[in-house]
């Protein structure tokens, strides 16, 4: 008789164990006996610079979310009044895609607000030989088919002219 109890015994602890691995929290691993509490975890995880809307949009359409100038920035100009008809001027810029290309300095475009349609404001790393500095400028293109561009920085404003016909 007890053998009998013994097999049954047997029996039932193997049919619970083969019951607990069918179950579907057998396909979930155990939780480690000294885990951290989620605030202390979390706090020892890098933090991550926050997304911009475009940034996210561009990331869910598989794209760069680089920022560029808008194509009525893009362009030749100079800040002289008669730069542009000469051959070569130290007060002409070229603006690209994502540069200010000026005769002694580059400036690299990494943040793009548009205020209005015919206003952004730029944030540029801007690489001369006085130095690597971080600059925010305002531009505005004039309203009448944007033959001028005044920059603001600093609560100065200059005024440039577009060297390319428009």
């Amino acid at each position: 008789m007890k053998t009998t109890v013994t097999a049954i015994a047997l029996t039932s602890v193997f049919s619970l164990a083969l019951a607990a691995c069918n179950s579907p929290a057998a396909d979930k691993p155990a939780a480690p006996a000294d885990t951290a509490p989620v605030a202390e975890q979390a706090a020892q995880q890098p933090a991550s610079a926050p997304v911009s809307a475009a940034e996210e949009e561009a990331a869910m359409a598989g794209r760069s979310a680089r920022a560029v100038f808008p194509v009525g920035f893009r362009g030749n100009w100079d800040y002289s009044d008669d730069g542009c008809a000469k051959d070569e001027s130290g007060t002409r810029f070229a603006i690209t895609e994502n540069q200010i290309k000026g005769y002694e300095d580059t400036s690299t475009l990494t943040a793009l607000e548009a205020l209005d349609d015919l206003t952004i404001r730029v944030v540029l790393d801007n690489q001369s030989s006085d130095g690597d500095v971080t600059l925010t400028q305002t531009l505005r293109l004039s309203p009448v088919a944007g033959i001028n561009l005044r920059i603001e920085q600093k609560g100065e404003t200059v005024l440039a002219h577009r060297c390319d016909k428009v």
